[in-house]
């Protein structure tokens, strides 16, 4: 049985794990689709999610500003997008983490909500530097929308092992 405790030492990797395998599973997605529309997997931030119940504050934003680079290194090639977006969206996690009481519902809904701020905050970091021009419309129809059912989904099928995993009760 896992406890608490051992949580901060298995998390990081577990992170940096969910995150290759979240590039991968959207690539996947993407050639499926076959670029009709995109969906971004988000694995990941459902882990953080579930991370930020058990763990630090601290904790939390300094792993996820590492592997926000990582991930930017890796997949993007343009370092800061993600390495912003990821420990602003644990900010938000944190700030509604302390006003709800976190139940399966609860969560699922933030984890919606989160996933959104995260791709806002993801498309406006590129609106501000001049990465990407995008209409709203299309946004919200071809990648925003496909990446919201798919994630819920991924939660269906990955919140009781992940609760587990996180020794949430």
């Amino acid at each position: 049985m896992l406890r608490k405790e051992y949580v901060k030492y298995y998390a990081p990797i577990v992170f940096f794990l969910l995150m290759l395998i979240d590039g991968q599973l959207t690539r996947s997605v993407g050639i499926w689709s076959n670029g009709g529309y995109l969906a971004n997997v988000h694995l990941l931030l459902l882990a953080v999610l579930c991370g930020c119940i058990v763990l630090p504050k601290r904790f939390m934003i300094i792993t996820t500003i590492v592997i926000g680079l990582l991930y930017d290194s890796y997949y993007i090639g343009v370092i800061g997008i993600s390495a912003v977006a990821l420990p602003i969206t644990v900010l938000c996690m944190y700030g509604l983490s302390k006003t709800i009481n976190m139940n399966v519902f609860t969560i699922f809904f933030g984890y919606i909500i989160f996933i959104t701020s995260f791709e806002i905050i993801s498309l406006a970091i590129q609106f501000v530097f001049k990465l990407a021009i995008i209409d709203g419309s299309v946004f919200i129809a071809q990648y925003l929308g496909p990446t919201l059912l798919l994630n819920m989904g991924v939660f269906v099928l990955f919140i009781v092992p992940f609760k587990k995993l996180f020794v949430i009760e």
